[in-house]
């Protein structure tokens, strides 16, 4: 008894100290940093940027599949190197994918359920190939998609020009907003990368696409303006101000004829920019420039506003989920039935001080 004992204490800690069995090591490991996703002839076209290493520089890797598992198990059953998803910091959905409703499901739902893809990866959408943005990444980031990634981590937030947006954020704003979202827009151009504007989507589809100033007009409803830049023109003088708070309230209030109105509070603190005259900071200059912007931004807002009205929608700007928060046995058309109006207030500051 004593001597199988003896063999049983010797011989336990070899298979605790062998870990996985399938385990491997880092260099048998393709580890990706982008994905790409567009819609293929016979399912999807997953194209790949992997990480940069001191041996290799990365090189665009591309793989179709009728599911993302099976792309994967496709790349991998032709190279000698495991596809690695655990790194991954971003996802550009191309055009063709998101314009098919029922195929963007299927590929949510296997993202959704995937225990390899961290729910913090960043998603991006465009107008043009999600693999020529990974072509472009080749060129300009060195192929990884990494300065993109620091970018919404960073500093996104700080020039007003989109709005990040993780997958897990992605889930959430779709189940609230019954299938619509706004995707940050990333383009491919001929020196790069274009980072700006968005990407609509309504019912888990392609809706349309947010220039600069439409996305603006979104984060202005947001609250999320910080870093954004505004123009006036002011005695033949084109006035930026850079906005360096932003607040946004809704108040719903029903009616006793029943329709209910939206008063939207939007409150900002700017500072003026470039050359501009000493008398644009006295008390009368400063009220006069804040009218101004006041004016600017009640039409920006109105503009991204009349996407929605247009394409008989409120959901993708979050109107209506802030409506069915405040009234949840509301049930009518929010176009038709709620009456909207936008109150900007903006304050201008010189030097730290507000006047």
């Amino acid at each position: 008894m004593n001597k199988w004992k003896w063999i049983i204490i010797t011989i336990l800690p070899l298979f605790i100290t062998t870990g996985c069995w399938d385990k491997r090591d880092p260099e048998d490991r393709e580890y990706m940093i982008t994905m790409g996703v567009d819609k293929g002839e016979a399912g999807y076209t997953i194209s790949f940027a992997p990480a940069k290493t001191q041996e290799r520089e990365p090189e665009k890797m591309v793989c179709q599949g009728k599911t993302l598992a099976d792309a994967i198990a496709f790349n991998d059953s032709r190279s000698s190197r495991k596809t690695e998803l655990g790194q991954l910091k971003m996802i550009v959905f191309g055009k063709s994918i998101l314009e098919d409703k029922e195929m963007l499901k299927s590929l949510l739902e296997e993202l959704k359920r995937s225990q390899d893809i961290s729910k913090k990866v960043t998603v991006l959408g465009t107008a043009s190939t999600a693999e020529a943005c990974i072509d472009a990444m080749l060129e300009q980031d060195d192929g990884t998609g990494l300065y993109l990634w620091e970018f919404f981590k960073n500093t996104a937030k700080e020039v007003g020009v989109t709005k990040g947006l993780d997958m897990d954020t992605f889930f959430t704003e779709l189940k609230e907003r019954k299938g619509s979202c706004v995707l940050p827009r990333i383009q491919p151009e001929e020196k790069g990368l274009y980072l700006g504007g968005g990407v609509v989507l309504t019912d888990t589809k392609l809706l349309t696409f947010l220039d600069d100033k439409e996305e603006q007009g979104y984060l202005l409803l947001l609250g999320e303006a910080e870093g954004a830049v505004l123009d006036a023109q002011s005695e033949g003088k084109i006035i930026p101000l850079r906005i360096a708070r932003s607040h946004v309230k809704y108040d719903f209030n029903t009616q006793q004829n029943g329709i209910t109105t939206c008063n939207i509070h939007v409150k900002l603190y700017g500072e003026l920019l470039g050359n501009t005259n000493t008398d644009a900071f006295s008390e009368e200059g400063t009220k006069k420039m804040e009218k101004l912007f006041n004016e600017i931004i009640k039409s920006e807002v109105e503009k991204t506003m009349e996407i929605g009205k247009k394409n008989s929608t409120a959901e993708f700007l979050g109107l209506a989920v802030r409506l069915r928060r405040e009234n949840p046995q509301f049930s009518g058309d929010f176009w038709k039935d709620v009456t909207i109006t936008i109150e900007p207030e903006v304050k201008i500051r010189d030097t730290g001080r507000i006047r």
